[in-house]
């Protein structure tokens, strides 16, 4: 009887152990679960700034018409009546259009070699067709 008791301890500890160290609520699985902790509160920390942020840019655009004027001369360029508007270009915004249009495909001069398959083929679907209510008459029959 004290064998069987020392047994069913010695298998519960072991139980225990296997829990501990290699089961759900390891120390290693612990582990990782801080660092996901870590990780997700910096980018809790980090959308929260970015949302105060725009907080604070909301209620000066709801309470400040100077603010709204000046978002609106710098972002769309807008002017007051008998204004004129001068605009200077830095180098970074030149390079920034030229990289744009090197990107863009030469529409003048397509690089489409003889014999190359269309990259479009028209299907039924495509055609035009008109409401019926705005479609030609059927034509009379002769017998009328």
């Amino acid at each position: 009887m004290v064998r069987l008791f020392i047994c069913i301890l010695l298998l519960g500890i072991c139980a225990a152990q296997y829990q501990l160290w290699l089961g759900r609520a390891s120390w290693s699985r612990l582990s990782e679960l801080r660092v996901v902790l870590n990780t997700q509160r910096e980018e809790n920390e980090s959308l929260r700034r970015t949302n105060e942020a725009l907080q604070a840019e909301f209620n000066s655009l709801a309470n400040n018409q100077d603010a709204i004027e000046e978002r609106a001369r710098r972002e769309l360029n807008m002017v007051k009546p008998n204004e004129i508007l001068f605009r200077i270009e830095t180098t970074e915004e030149a390079a920034r259009k030229s990289d744009a249009a090197a990107s863009m495909p030469d529409v003048d001069a397509p690089d489409i070699a003889a014999g190359a398959k269309p990259t479009f083929t028209p299907k039924k679907s495509d055609l035009y067709s008109a409401p019926k209510n705005q479609r030609a008459p059927k034509a009379r029959d002769r017998r009328q």
